[in-house]
């Protein structure tokens, strides 16, 4: 936390590198452009166009777990900075970057509820048939009776 009181946030990004380690620690960042293009609470894309290899920091909070990053479509990993920031590297030229919310946890629930959806229906359809094969039936005698 101390080194983020002296710093400039704009040229210069504090990463915990015990936590992150970061195989560059030096960029120049000139003639590059990011530019978020579509915003979701569990999705982010960016449209990056980067003169040379470049670190991006994301004014998002950093969360471990769930988010998954993509560059170009390929999944990458990603790290904090700045203490609470999502950060990474990314290469030069022109990328798309999405950050996903993609928790395990909610890919079981959706498929335990999809199955168990499935069973109540196929429950219901059988108990249906079982009533109606079930139900008496009138012969043409008691209609004639009527």
């Amino acid at each position: 936390m101390a080194a983020l009181s002296n710093f400039n946030p704009a040229t210069t990004a504090v990463v915990d590198a015990s936590k992150f380690p970061v195989s560059k620690t030096s960029y120049n960042a000139a003639g590059s452009t990011i530019r978020l293009t579509n915003y979701s609470p569990d999705a982010l894309k960016y449209q990056v166009n980067a003169a040379q290899d470049g670190f991006v920091v994301f004014s998002e909070i950093y969360y471990k777990d769930g988010w998954n990053a993509y560059i170009d479509g390929k999944p990458v990993p990603h790290i904090r900075a700045n203490y609470v920031l999502r950060a990474m590297p990314v290469p030069a030229g022109q990328h798309t970057i999405e950050f996903k919310f993609e928790p395990q946890s909610y890919a079981i629930g959706n498929t335990v509820s999809l199955v168990s959806s499935i069973i109540l229906i196929l429950g219901l359809i059988g108990v249906a048939l079982y009533i109606w094969k079930k139900r008496p039936v009138l012969a043409d005698q008691d209609l004639v009776a009527a």
